[in-house]
């Protein structure tokens, strides 16, 4: 076959799918270029003198923050425009990865799964013209935040900031986005359905921001071995160096031509790591839609729990490190005595660990709205219509993914304080006590259970403004991961119930408010059932 007829049509499948996803695009691209000009726009307030830089460059240096930001590599005179890159390159890079992993899936894998691809091929198309439309538009979107970021960053006129450290922070996160777009689509070529690229694309995320952490408190050096770490490595502000734009780039390019090949040889709707196949005979347990859902999620939820574990386990094993005042100032241990020392140490990891709770708490949402998003994909995809088909009733349909996801949140959430802990206990002298977890698990809860519920109303009632669940998640891991940097107000982190949970472990749990959250959720959790069962199936 000639290259050229490889891409025929290729034109035509950009226009189709920005018709398609338009929507989601414009939502990202504003939200994301809107977010970081406002932030680079109020840092000037936040930051104005030199005795508040100096004071949270000291933040900055410590592991804890380390482990969560990167690297402090600023070299003083330190500037406002120093403080945001080092506060805010690594949190939106995040942003920008999960941005391109969901849209890398939908325009791949999920196009496979639903049937559309077929259709396509099925007319004058060339074979790696649905890929390429997939990159064209992952390159595309990237570029325009890029400069829309740039645009951002040079209007918010930021003290001690310049052109090119600029349009080095817009185009080094449109690089690292672009990247994970590309890797994303390679794994697309792997795995044989889109529920297993996304597991694998975020567990390859997920080793690399681990790895990052713990270089990065270990030995910063070593952070150019791992991709996601080249993000630290632009010396912003400073030596403005794009060499890892470059690099970003090449692995990207990489990546995309062996998604192109495996493309080329592979089949329709198959992977090189091929499901296993299941029994001849059905299971007597697969009596029902909760059985049915539990054997087709089991390994997600298996896969999320462990890697939340490893993040718990990672987090828990620099605890030592964060907790260890004698060995930042000798002369602490001298004034303060032995036992006063031990008492300081462990409120310093309590604070880390009330910061890490959030990042814990994020993760174990993430699996359980994509279940009950699930609920109006396998609608769309006519699963559900066959179940509908026998004496099954909505309600018991929507109860199975429902309480799934609930104790899917519950579950994962757990592991990560697990790993913790039990890394906590063989790294530290003086290990902090399970039930110090325990109030954090019982803080957090009621809030995880709240916004499950609300994306099971939006999948009963309005299943087309479902992605809002999204909005509501990534907000509240804002708000609370870089709220108290920002100075954001108390009133714009309680636009989300995990704004209303105190500082736990470091102030006491506001029963009270755990109380009411719970009866929020069982108040949403009718509405939702009574949605479901009124409104129309999915098409």
């Amino acid at each position: 076959m000639m290259s050229g007829q490889l891409f025929k049509r290729t034109g035509l499948l950009i226009r189709l799918n920005l018709k398609r996803d338009w929507t989601k695009i414009l939502i990202w691209t504003v939200t994301l270029a809107a977010l970081l000009t406002a932030i680079a726009a109020k840092f000037d307030g936040i930051y104005s003198t030199q005795k508040a830089i100096d004071s949270i460059v000291t933040t900055l240096k410590t592991p804890a923050m380390v482990s969560l930001f990167g690297a402090f590599t600023a070299k003083a005179p330190y500037t406002t425009a120093k403080i945001f890159a080092t506060e805010m390159v690594v949190f939106m890079a995040i942003i920008m990865v999960i941005m391109n992993i969901m849209l890398a899936v939908a325009t791949t894998r999920g196009e496979e799964d639903d049937g559309l691809l077929e259709l396509v091929r099925a007319h004058a198309v060339g074979r790696l013209a649905p890929l390429s439309a997939g990159v064209a538009e992952l390159t595309g979107l990237n570029l325009i935040l890029g400069v829309l970021y740039g645009l951002g960053l040079q209007l918010s006129g930021m003290p001690g900031a310049d052109a090119a450290g600029n349009w080095l922070i817009g185009f080094g996160l449109a690089a690292m986005g672009w990247l994970f777009g590309m890797l994303t689509l390679l794994v697309a070529q792997l795995a044989d359905n889109a529920s297993e690229t996304t597991m694998l694309s975020y567990a390859i995320f997920g080793v690399m921001y681990i790895a990052r952490m713990s270089t990065d408190v270990s030995d910063p050096r070593q952070t150019w071995w791992i991709p996601f770490g080249w993000i630290e490595k632009m010396s912003i502000y400073q030596k403005n160096d794009w060499r890892p734009l470059l690099w970003m780039f090449l692995f990207g390019l990489i990546c995309a031509a062996l998604a192109a090949t495996l493309n080329w040889r592979r089949d329709l709707g198959a992977g090189f790591l091929a499901t296993r196949q299941g029994r001849r005979m059905a299971s007597p347990f697969l009596a029902g839609p909760a059985t049915l859902l539990w054997r087709e999620s089991r390994m997600v939820l298996l896969a999320w729990a462990v890697g939340n574990l490893v993040l718990g386990a990672a987090y828990g094993s620099i605890f030592n490190t964060i907790g260890d005042l004698a060995k930042s100032n000798p002369m602490i241990k001298q004034l303060l005595g032995a036992s006063a020392l031990a008492a300081a140490n462990r409120v310093i990891v309590k604070n880390f660990i009330a910061v890490l709770a959030i990042v814990i708490v994020v993760v174990a949402l993430i699996p359980a709205v994509q279940t009950m998003l699930k609920l109006v994909s396998d609608e769309n995809k006519g699963y559900l219509h066959q179940l509908y088909a026998t004496a099954t009733s909505r309600w018991h349909v929507w109860a199975s993914y429902t309480v799934f996801a609930l104790v899917e949140a519950v579950v994962v959430f757990m592991a990560g304080l697990v790993g913790m802990y039990v890394t906590g206990l063989t790294v530290m002298t003086d290990p902090i006590k399970w039930s110090t977890y325990w109030q954090v698990f019982l803080a957090y809860v009621p809030a995880m259970l709240v916004m499950v519920a609300a994306a099971s109303l939006l999948a009963g009632w309005l299943p087309k403004w479902r992605y809002l669940s999204w909005v509501w998640v990534l907000y509240g891991f804002f708000s609370l991961y870089l709220g108290s940097l920002i100075k954001l107000p108390v009133w714009a982190k309680k636009f989300t119930p995990l704004g209303f949970v105190n500082k736990v472990p470091i102030k006491a749990i506001d029963w009270s408010t755990s109380w009411w959250l719970l009866a929020i959720t069982v108040l949403i959790l009718v509405l939702a059932s009574i949605g479901y069962r009124r409104r129309d199936l999915a098409q």
